[in-house]
């Protein structure tokens, strides 16, 4: 099984071999619209891994294209499936977003899951617990105001509630920057919503965190107050009140938690439109799949119309028809009332395709071919042959002179009679003269 998946892995397709399906050998792309895979990263689903492409229209998403990962180009193929494409497109539309949005955050230096933010709120942790034992001295300083005392003791309280809430934060940090590692490198479907749900774990307890913190500052601030109205000296006073000062990073961490809700805010936002636009998604897949269908069906590779028309550059459909409806043959064809036909059922094919009726396209792209392929089968008509006039008027001589010849021959009696006639009236002549 490990072996098997070592050589599948190494022949799987590349991404720019998925990409060049989607746009080439599918064609599931409207005009003017790019792909790119962003997070260039396999995404897998019920143990099989899929490129899903997304499809760009300017700067905006416009679809998402899950293709199977496949040991060779040939092989490749579309998630079959809606839920399968709904949660394929769901993962790759959240990493692709999370991802910009870190990318943002991190260039305003107010990204909160670093390893520094980790090493903070365990920092804080500490000086949280270094302050329950101030307040703890500071309770024993109080020894007669009762009440003082008894707010010291509540403040250690709050503390011990609130420094293993600043452990657990980092804790929950530290893995989900683990989490965040696993998700990105290998994303499975079954991962977003465990991945979603560390980060809601987070914001939860930071969310704590700040409710509690500003109760012991609000707290804090009373019990100060109350230490300057006692009867303490003021070298006392001041004593007190340094050991009740509020520890640095806990006045620090305020700018950590604004930058948390605002995460919070903007990934909330993202999963809500991710939930809402991939049934939408799926919808729009689903269209592309027939205008593919129907692109092929008028302008693919036809072997039916190679092996009928044997002419070259006459590959397709669409290439027949505008051979057999050009200028030059379109009153030659035999069969000009198949031809009508042609012409009317082709015009409806691009009109439907045109507006995006596919399914009703391929439909008439395949009665077009059908009567394409009869007129051309049909021929052209006989061209009549040229009238040769030097031919013809010889022929015309020699049928005269036939005629001549055989009138002559059908009254050569006549003729010879007239002859002899002549010769007699020529002696009786020459008599006369010379007598």
């Amino acid at each position: 099984m490990a072996l098997f998946a070592i050589v599948g892995n190494s022949f799987a397709v590349s991404s720019a071999e998925a990409i060049n399906f989607v746009e080439n050998t599918n064609h599931l792309l409207f005009e003017g619209e790019t792909t790119e895979i962003y997070p260039a990263i396999l995404v897998s689903h019920s143990r099989e891994k899929y490129w899903v492409v997304s499809v760009l229209s300017g700067e905006s998403v416009s679809g998402f294209v899950p293709v199977e990962d496949a040991s060779n180009a040939t092989k490749l193929n579309v998630a079959d499936g809606k839920l399968a494409r709904k949660r394929l497109i769901q993962t790759a539309q959240y990493l692709r977003l999370f991802d910009g949005l870190k990318i943002d955050f991190s260039r305003q230096g107010i990204w909160v899951f670093k390893n520094t933010d980790v090493d903070f709120f365990n920092s804080l942790s500490n000086e949280l617990k270094n302050e329950r034992v101030d307040l703890t001295t500071i309770g024993s300083e109080l020894d007669g105001y009762t009440v003082l005392q008894l707010m010291a003791g509540d403040l250690r309280g709050q503390l011990d509630r609130l420094y293993p809430l600043a452990t657990e934060i980092a804790g929950q940090m530290n893995e989900f920057k683990e989490e965040e590692a696993v998700f990105f490198s290998r994303p499975d479907t079954n991962s977003l919503v465990k991945f979603v749900k560390e980060l809601d774990a987070i914001y939860a307890l930071v969310e704590e965190f700040d409710s509690k913190r500003s109760d012991y500052l609000a707290d804090m601030d009373e019990f100060k107050q109350g230490i300057a109205q006692t009867d303490l000296s003021i070298d006392s006073k001041r004593s007190l009140n340094a050991l009740a000062s509020v520890p640095p990073k806990m006045i620090e961490v305020s700018g950590r938690i604004t930058n948390t809700f605002n995460i919070r805010e903007k990934t909330d936002e993202v999963y809500l439109s991710v939930l809402n636009q991939s049934d939408n998604f799926v919808q729009n897949l689903e269209l592309r799949e027939k205008r593919s269908l129907a692109w092929m069906a008028i302008y693919g590779f036809d072997e039916e119309v190679v092996e009928a028309t044997r002419i070259q550059g006459i590959n397709s459909v669409k290439e027949i028809i505008d051979l057999v409806l050009s200028e030059d043959y379109l009153y030659q064809w035999e069969d000009q009332e198949t031809l009508g036909l042609l012409q009317e059922k082709w015009s409806k094919t691009m009109a439907y395709y045109d507006t995006g009726s596919f399914e009703s396209a391929r439909s008439f792209a395949g009665e077009s071919k059908d009567y394409v392929l009869e007129v051309f089968e049909a021929g052209l008509v006989e061209p009549e042959q040229p009238i040769n006039t030097d031919l013809l008027l010889t022929g015309v001589v020699l049928l005269i002179v036939l005629i001549i010849i055989l009138y002559v021959l059908r009254n050569r009696d006549k003729f010879a009679a007239l002859v002899k006639m002549d010769d007699g009236e020529e002696e009786v002549l020459i008599h006369e003269w010379e007598n």
